[in-house]
């Protein structure tokens, strides 16, 4: 996408979230945690419905505990909906990101960040990359179960039905992330059209065989119908690694791939640019199921 076009959608989404009551983002100081290591700031991109405590409590001090300077940022919520994190048009959240990341960049000094996306969070990081020039400004990218292929129908009506569609009265067609984020809209489609990893980052896509959310029937031999969970995965440019790989028989659920000490280390070790190797004692220790 051009310059000019990157500007014009900017500005058009900027007005559709001022016009439909979006929040300001967070300020630095709000959002932002120091460190003492050099190198690029991280932003972790929280998931539907997840506030900004929910990925510092483990994700966020286990990445300041590693030295790196860090942020959270929320997804974008829809006034009616209660200002819920992920209620709002995926393209409004990864525009917020791109003005977020402007002012980490100027704040720290730093050239570029890298990102740690969550569930939702991690395609309005995706489509910052993509449609909003974001390749220039990000050395590494992390996706921990992330819908990158979309989600099937039945999970993702689940998902929202309990926190939004029963206590707001809405349907599905109604919450624009449940519908962009089904297998096949047209979201998924424009985003991963052409490459699922584009420019010069480094992607990471950490997913669990145990994902509550991100799965999808499939057909196997025989047409004999199975759970599939590929849909994590961002393609061949990228390290794709499910958590049973790194420990066999570990149970994960979508939300502790922000909280489980496995998906962390993976995510620490990817940072870091170190091989993704989990020791064998992490393995063992309590798994975070949810």
């Amino acid at each position: 996408m051009t310059l000019s076009r990157t500007r014009a959608l900017l500005s058009l989404l900027l007005t559709i979230a001022v016009v439909s009551g979006c929040k300001d983002n967070p300020t630095i100081a709000e959002a932002c945690v120091a460190g003492p290591k050099a190198g690029n700031p991280v932003i972790i991109v929280g998931g539907t419905f997840s506030p900004a405590i929910a990925n510092e409590l483990f994700l966020g001090n286990a990445i300041q505990a590693e030295g790196h300077t860090h942020c959270v940022l929320e997804l974008k919520g829809a006034e009616e909906l209660g200002d819920l994190p992920g209620t709002m048009n995926i393209l409004i959240s990864a525009g917020a990101l791109k003005l977020f990341v402007d002012e980490v960049l100027e704040w720290s000094g730093a050239t570029a960040v890298d990102l740690v996306g969550h569930s939702q969070g991690a395609l309005a990081a995706r489509a910052y990359i993509k449609d909003f020039g974001g390749a220039a400004h990000v050395g590494k990218m992390v996706s921990l179960s992330g819908p990158n292929a979309g989600v099937d129908s039945i999970p993702l009506l689940d998902f929202f039905i309990g926190p939004v569609l029963g206590a707001f009265g809405v349907d599905c067609e109604e919450v624009a992330p449940c519908v962009q984020m089904q297998i096949g809209s047209e979201f998924i489609t424009n985003l991963n059209a052409g490459d699922m990893t584009p420019g010069d980052v480094e992607y990471f896509a950490f997913y669990t065989n145990n994902d509550e959310l991100v799965w999808y029937w499939d057909e196997g031999p025989f047409g004999i119908p199975f759970v599939n969970y590929d849909n994590a995965k961002l393609g061949p440019g990228a390290t794709n690694i499910e958590i049973g790989q790194m420990c066999p028989f570990r149970i994960v659920g979508h939300l502790g791939m922000i909280a489980d000490p496995v998906p962390i280390h993976m995510t620490l070790d990817a940072l870091a640019g170190r091989s993704i190797s989990v020791p064998f004692f992490t393995c063992w220790l309590p798994p975070v199921i949810i």
